[in-house]
C-alpha cells in the first residue's frame, strides 16, 4: 500500500472541517465587545469529539486580550469578529460563524461552528483522570501503546488493540511502531552531534555539500533546512517510491521554491532528507549507521532504527486502515539500507515507547549533546502558527519560557500515528504510538497533560 509522506501534526493533514478559505473579500462588520472580561468567557480548549479535534479559543496578552482567535491543530489562527450576542464570524471569511452556548459559572461550555456545507458542535474539554482516559481509549478502540513518565517514574504504560491478525497478535508495551515524522528529531540531533565534532556548522550552505545547486537554492543553510524555513516544498513523491540519490537531487533542485529562503515556515520532508544526505557526507557513514553509533547506542535504544536492529518476527506492528491489515513498514519497498530518500531522514524510524522514554532521558541528561548544544537543539528558532508555536531543530516548542513549556513532535501516515510531548521543567514525558491513522490520537497527550498539570 502506498502511503502519504509523513508530516508534523500541525501541518500534516488537510481536513475539511477546519480548512477555511481566505478568498472572500467581504469582511464582517465589527461589533465591539465592551470589555476584556467578556472575551474571557469564551477562552479555552474545546473538543470536536467525533473526530478528536482540539480547537483553541484565546486572546493575546500582547494585544491586551482585546481580540479573540480560533485555532485548531491543523490550521493557522483566524481572528473572530463579534457579529451578535455570543456570535462571531471569521474576519477572513464571513460565511464561517461561531456561536457560543451553554454558559455556566461565567464561561461558555460549547460552541457551534457553522459553515456553508456543514455544522458541528465542540464542547469545552473536561479534565479526566487517567482511569477515565483509559476507559475512553478502550471504548473508542484505540490501538497502540501509551507511556507516561514523571520524575523518572513510569506512572502509566499500557497497550491496546492488535498489532496483527495472528493468534498472539495483541499489542504489548514492547510493540515496535513506525513513528513517522518524530524521526526528524533524530536527524536534528545527528546534525548537532556533527557540529559538536566540528564536522559541519548549521550556517553551512547546500552548495558546500552538493554540486550544481541552482542559484535559488545554493544559499539555503542547514539551519533553514532544520527549521523548515528553506522555502522547499513538502516532498516530491511517495514514501516508498524507488529513487536514486542522483534523481532525488535532480528533482529537489529543479523544484520551485514556495517562499523566499529564510522568510516563512513551510514544512518540508525533503529538506530533512537533504539533511540525512549531509549527515552521510560529513560523517562518512550511512545515515542509520551514524544514528545507531552516535545516538541510539549511547542512549541504550536498542530497539530503534530502520534495518540495523535484529527485529523479531512478531515485534513490529502492522498498520491498519479501518479493520484491514496492511504490511509492516519494513515489508514495504525499502532498499537494503532502509527507506529511499523520499522517506529517509524525515520519517519511517521504527521504535517502541520505552526507547522513546530513554531518548527523552538522554536529552535531559545531556547524554548525546552537551548543554550548549542541547539548548540550541531545543531553542525556539522559528515562529509559526500565528506566533503560538516555534520550531527548533526537529521539535515544535509551545509556551516558550514558561513553566509549562512543551517540547513536542507528532507524526502520521495513512497507517500510523505518533505523538511525543516533553515538559522539560516538570520532567513529564508523554508518548503515544498507534498503528492506525486516527485524528483522535493527537488529542490524547493534551488530555493527559491537562490532568497532570492540574494535580
Amino acid at each position: 500500500m502506498k502511503k502519504v509522506n509523513t508530516i508534523i501534526l500541525l501541518l500534516m493533514l488537510s481536513f475539511s472541517l477546519v480548512s477555511f478559505s481566505c478568498t472572500n473579500i467581504n469582511k464582517p462588520k465589527d461589533i465591539p465587545v465592551t470589555t476584556v472580561s467578556n472575551l474571557k468567557q469564551y477562552v479555552g480548549d474545546y473538543m470536536y469529539e467525533e473526530m478528536g479535534i482540539i480547537i483553541n479559543i484565546y486572546t493575546k496578552e500582547k494585544e491586551n486580550d482585546t481580540k479573540l482567535y480560533f485555532n485548531s491543530l491543523f490550521e493557522g489562527e483566524s481572528e473572530l469578529i463579534a457579529s451578535g450576542e455570543h456570535k462571531f464570524a471569521f474576519r477572513a471569511e464571513e460565511e464561517i460563524k461561531v456561536e457560543f452556548k451553554k454558559v455556566e459559572n461565567g464561561v461558555f461550555n460549547e460552541f457551534t461552528l457553522i459553515q456553508p456545507d456543514e455544522t458541528f458542535k465542540a464542547i469545552r474539554m473536561e479534565i479526566d483522570d487517567l482511569n477515565t482516559i483509559d476507559k475512553k481509549l478502550t471504548e473508542r478502540d484505540f490501538s497502540g501503546v501509551i507511556l507516561i513518565a514523571q520524575n523518572d517514574s513510569i506512572i502509566f504504560n499500557k497497550a491496546y488493540g492488535r498489532k496483527n491478525s495472528q493468534d498472539n497478535g495483541l499489542n504489548d508495551v514492547n510493540t515496535v511502531f513506525d513513528i513517522c515524522s518524530i524521526t526528524k528529531q533524530f536527524t536534528g540531533a545527528g546534525i548537532l552531534k556533527l557540529s559538536m565534532q566540528n564536522k559541519l556548522a548549521t550556517t553551512d550552505k547546500l552548495s558546500k555539500y552538493f554540486d550544481a545547486v541552482p542559484n535559488d537554492k545554493k544559499n539555503i543553510t542547514i539551519h533553514q533546512l532544520l527549521t523548515h524555513s528553506s522555502g522547499l516544498t513538502a516532498g516530491i513523491g511517495g514514501d516508498y517510491d524507488t529513487i536514486t540519490e542522483e534523481e532525488f537531487l535532480r528533482q529537489v533542485f529543479s523544484s520551485e521554491l514556495i517562499s523566499p529562503v529564510g522568510t516563512a515556515f513551510n514544512y518540508s520532508n525533503m529538506g530533512y532528507s537533504l539533511l540525512a544526505l549531509i549527515i552521510e557526507k560529513a560523517s562518512g557513514m550511512d545515515y542509520e549507521t551514524f544514528l545507531n553509533e552516535e545516538i541510539f547506542k549511547p542512549s541504550k535504544m536498542y530497539h530503534t532504527g530502520y534495518v540495523i536492529p535484529d527485529w523479531k518476527n512478531n515485534e513490529i506492528a502492522n498498520g491498519y486502515v479501518d479493520s484491514t491489515e496492511a504490511k509492516k513498514p519494513n515489508e514495504e519497498n525499502w532498499s537494503d539500507n532502509g527507506p529511499y530518500l523520499n522517506l529517509k531522514g524525515n520519517g519511517g524510524i521504527l521504535t517502541r515507547a520505552s526507547d522513546l522514554l530513554l531518548w527523552s532521558q538522554a536529552i535531559r541528561d545531556r547524554t548525546i549533546l552537551d548543554e550548549a548544544t542541547t539548548s540550541k537543539y531545543l531553542h525556539p528558532h522559528f515562529e509559526y502558527n500565528g506566533g503560538r508555536a516555534h520550531y527548533g531543530y526537529g521539535w515544535g516548542i509551545v509556551n516558550k519560557d514558561l513553566e509549562d513549556e512543551i517540547v513536542r513532535h507528532a507524526g502520521g501516515s495513512d497507517l500510523f500515528s505518533s505523538d511525543l510531548w516533553m515538559y522539560p521543567k516538570k520532567e513529564i514525558t508523554i508518548i503515544i504510538l498507534s498503528n492506525k491513522s486516527d485524528l483522535r490520537v493527537f488529542s490524547i497527550a493534551k488530555r493527559i497533560s491537562n490532568f497532570l498539570l492540574a494535580e
